[in-house]
């Protein structure tokens, strides 16, 4: 963490304060208004695409190895300030996220599909969560886990209980879709911002 400048930990602390910020009032808003929705798909994918859109935006102002993972690092910490006491599920969450986009952009090279892939991965990662995060932190079986989110995904979808695996396929390749779609966002907003600056482009 040497190579960080003053101004790399001011941007750090700028794209990690607003994603926090965003799960403060937006993310409370939405569990306020949408209460059987709480910590469901719908919530849940608006949340980590708003995320991972500023989380990737950052990386560019910050093109250094773990900018993604501090950005995740100060917004659980200011997760941890939300109304309503600490929720463990979503500040696990967040760090996950941060830490798959990471990987992703460690192992791909610099470009448009590397931030397309990474956020398609932590998006997609809200699936496994609704899985086992039940499991870990309400102590409830695998089987309970795997049927509230088929019987949620049913109802949002419009689709039978019967047909789970389609259910689980379709909610996955949504979650991958909207990932990738703020990948991409974040990779155009990153290129207009480095334009504006008179920089060339990455």
């Amino acid at each position: 963490m040497t190579s960080y400048t003053v101004r790399d930990w001011v941007n750090v602390g700028l794209f990690g304060a607003l994603w926090g910020a965003i799960e403060l009032t937006l993310g409370s808003a939405l569990h306020t208004a949408f209460p059987p929705l709480t910590n469901t798909f719908l919530t849940g994918v608006v949340m980590s695409s708003i995320g991972v859109t500023i989380a990737l935006t950052g990386k560019l102002f910050v093109p250094k190895v773990g900018s993604v993972l501090w950005i995740g690092v100060i917004t659980a910490l200011l997760k941890l300030l939300g109304i309503g006491g600490v929720k463990i599920g979503p500040i696990i969450a967040i760090m996950v996220q941060s830490t798959l986009i990471e990987m992703a952009l460690l192992i791909l090279p610099a470009s448009h599909w590397a931030f397309v892939i990474a956020g398609a991965l932590a998006v997609g990662w809200n699936l496994p969560h609704m899985l086992i995060m039940p499991q870990i932190l309400l102590g409830k079986s695998a089987g309970e886990a795997y049927g509230k989110v088929v019987q949620q995904g049913s109802q949002w979808l419009g689709l039978d209980p019967s047909v789970a695996f389609l259910i689980l396929g379709v909610l996955l390749s949504l979650q991958l879709l909207i990932g990738a779609v703020g990948g991409w966002g974040a990779w155009g907003l990153g290129g207009a911002v480095e334009y504006r600056l008179g920089r060339p482009p990455t």
